[in-house]
């Protein structure tokens, strides 16, 4: 028998390839990499005539960090790599599965004698030193020579297979890659290329601060596997444009649970909730709080003073909260601290509510931490519409809608009501102390801050809060005109607001602009607002039925979660009372064969059918113990039960019943 004709058969084994570093430089070349101790000697047949194979390192990432360092494969990806004849590539035709083989003791393998003797894989260090600068020239690309239509077949289908997991996209290197590519495009249609990427180049994704940019720290890597990845909100797909025009009593998936863009929006919060940072220098404690997280990159500016914002959680009753840390401020009069209380006493719907104020050294110097509510995924109001980032995403000359704009003055003033009607001043209505925790919703931020770090004993109150009316309007102009320095050009501003606003925005306006008077107060702006209230009031409850509405349909989720809970617990018990089969006779195997009815259901060609509608109606019909009688059917087919839900019902809670009672 030829030799070159021997198919090489897998052995039973696990076909797990082993993640080993290449042999040294000084090793010679045909030593193995394995590590496995063998007693005969390897007879590796000379090859003269076939190439080397490809580096897989060359094929995933775009180069080999063990190049001219050991590694034996082809690290060029213009030379042809190594192709074995067609009678021994592998056991089965190579043609691709329309679907994945799921059962181990096939008959037909799907481990060809290629991917047996593949290159060992080593994965890519996360660590920048690890990584060798690469110049960015054409010769680097992993593109096969355009002659050599096997070499492309096989980069090309593992490129494929791995383009799924998103190993590169991140990546200098998938950039670099990125631009050759484009480059030969443009090349070919007679183009001119495009510009190189920059060196800092940043996938969007990174841009989001859903990932740390740079390394990542070696925790999340030696103990996890791989870096936490972003939540894939993309997934959430709403229902399609031909579930429009179903008829009444028929009822799409998406109509049991809550809305996509609700659920992405409380999974965002949740994500940022639990969200963690590492490589910074923080304590470990300070005062009742722990875990620390920098919500900033770099320091801002509070009211002209260094400050840090962090998140905490309290040792005292586990809740999140947000610390504002006032640096290398010491606290002269004591008395100030006495202001903090006289807030806390503030619970307002559009406030950010301050639970304390102290005085610590745990980060080196004496700072000063206001604790506030935390509410994840605000942003402040400059931020939201007088940012240039918000303005190049809106437009430079895109207008605020009168409904909001309206909203908006409706909560500052319920807000600024509060505070004056407790004989405090805000101080803090200006742009960047505002936050939009959600849909057009405000609320107050910084509260007490300027009062602590300016502690005049309240004795300048009611000048105070003239100031917060004469801020009020200001901000009211920069939101209309949607630009911080209208305000100094007054004139033209009014002119603006006059030809694309209503006159009341005109005049309240101008009464908030007018010159400060004992008489001038929030009530009168509460007035002039008058029935545009009366609109956001409406908006407010129209809002909270939609929420209520939403509650309801997950409030009885619990039910299925509950029977769910019972099914696990009873069937394929392995023994219960000394009786190996108690979970496969008498009423247990009832239960057991409407698990299948409900879940293992296959249609005629053999395919499982995957249907949340019939699951969800079996289980609800069964919680409600319905008289509709269903046919359980055995696995054999050689036997069936007609049963009603209400007796399968009896079924679950006897046998419930015997466990949790511990008897049978």
């Amino acid at each position: 028998m030829n030799p070159s004709r021997n198919i090489v058969v897998p052995s039973q084994a696990l076909s797990a390839i082993p993640i080993v570093a290449p042999p040294a430089a000084d090793s010679p070349a045909s030593t193995p990499t394995s590590p496995t101790k063998t007693t005969k000697p390897i007879v590796k047949q000379p090859s003269t005539t076939t190439p080397k194979r490809l580096c897989r390192n060359v094929i995933i990432h775009g180069f080999c960090k063990y190049e001219g360092k050991g590694c034996e494969f082809n690290h060029d990806a213009n030379k042809p790599t190594a192709i074995e004849p067609k009678a021994t590539t592998s056991i089965r035709i190579a043609t691709p599965p329309t679907r994945a083989n799921t059962f181990p003791n096939s008959a037909s393998s799907s481990v060809t004698a290629e991917s047996v003797n593949a290159p060992v894989f080593i994965p890519k260090s996360m660590s920048e030193n690890a990584v060798p600068q690469r110049s960015a020239t054409p010769s680097a690309t992993s593109s096969p020579a355009p002659g050599d239509d096997h070499a492309a077949h096989d980069i090309n289908a593992l490129n494929n297979n791995f383009s799924q997991f998103d190993l590169m996209a991140n990546s200098p290197a998938a950039a670099v890659h990125h631009h050759h590519a484009v480059a030969a495009a443009a090349a070919a249609a007679g183009m001119p290329p495009p510009p190189p990427p920059p060196p800092s180049f940043q996938h969007p994704m990174d841009m989001m601060n859903m990932m740390p940019p740079g390394p990542v720290d070696p925790y999340f890597y030696m103990h996890a596997g791989f870096p936490r990845q972003p939540l894939q909100y993309h997934l959430y797909s709403s229902a399609t444009s031909d579930l429009a025009n179903v008829h009444p009593h028929q009822r799409a998936i998406q109509s049991f649970f809550i809305p996509d863009n609700l659920r992405e929006q409380l999974t965002r919060r949740n994500e940022a909730m639990l969200a963690t940072a590492s490589g910074h220098d923080l304590p470990p404690e300070v005062h009742v709080y722990h875990s620390l997280v920098a919500l900033e990159d770099k320091p801002g500016q509070c009211f002209g003073h260094p400050s840090w914002l962090y998140k905490a959680m309290s040792s005292v009753d586990g809740n999140i909260y947000a610390l504002v840390r006032i640096e290398g401020f010491r606290l002269v009069n004591e008395l100030a601290m006495s202001v903090v209380e006289s807030w806390r006493h503030i619970r307002h719907c559009n406030i950010v509510s301050i639970r304390e104020a102290f005085t610590t050294r745990a980060f080196g110097d004496s700072s000063l931490i206001f604790v506030y509510d935390f509410h994840p995924c605000a942003m402040t109001l400059y931020q939201a519409h007088l940012s240039p980032q918000a303005q190049a995403a809106y437009g430079q000359n895109m207008m605020l809608p009168e409904t909001t704009l309206w909203s908006y003055i409706t909560q500052i003033a319920s807000a600024l009501k509060a505070v004056h009607g407790s004989g405090l001043a805000a101080r803090n209505i200006e742009p960047s102390k505002i936050l939009v925790t959600g849909k057009h919703r405000l609320r107050l931020n910084c509260a007490s801050i300027l009062d602590v770090i300016q502690y005049d004993g309240g004795q300048q109150v009611a000048r105070y809060q003239q100031e917060d009316l004469l801020s009020f309007g200001k901000l009211i102009i920069a939101l209309a005109c949607n630009s911080l320095q209208s305000f100094h050009n007054l004139p033209q501003s009014i002119e603006y607001i006059s030809r694309y606003y209503s006159p009341d925005v005109k005049s309240l306006i101008l009464f908030l602009l007018s010159k400060p008077l004992p008489t001038k107060s929030i009530d009168d702006v509460i007035s002039l607002i008058g029935a545009r209230s009366l609109h956001e009031i409406n908006c407010s409850q129209l809002y909270t039925d939609a929420l209520e509405h939403e509650l309801s349909k997950e409030l009885e989720n619990g039910r299925v979660v509950r029977l769910l809970c019972k099914l696990g617990f009873i069937n394929e018990r392995p023994e219960f009372d000394m009786d190996p089969r108690w979970s496969e006779t008498g009423d247990r195997y009832i239960i057991k064969l409407f698990r299948d009815y409900v879940f293992h259901q296959v249609d005629d060609s053999g395919v499982p059918v995957v249907d949340m509608a019939h699951v969800l109606s079996c289980l609800n019909k069964l919680d409600a113990g319905v008289d509709e009688k269903i046919m359980l059917m055995s696995r054999d087919e050689q036997s069936c039960l007609i049963v009603s839900y209400k007796e399968i019902k009896n079924c679950i809670a006897a046998a419930f019943n015997d466990i949790s009672s511990g008897r049978k």
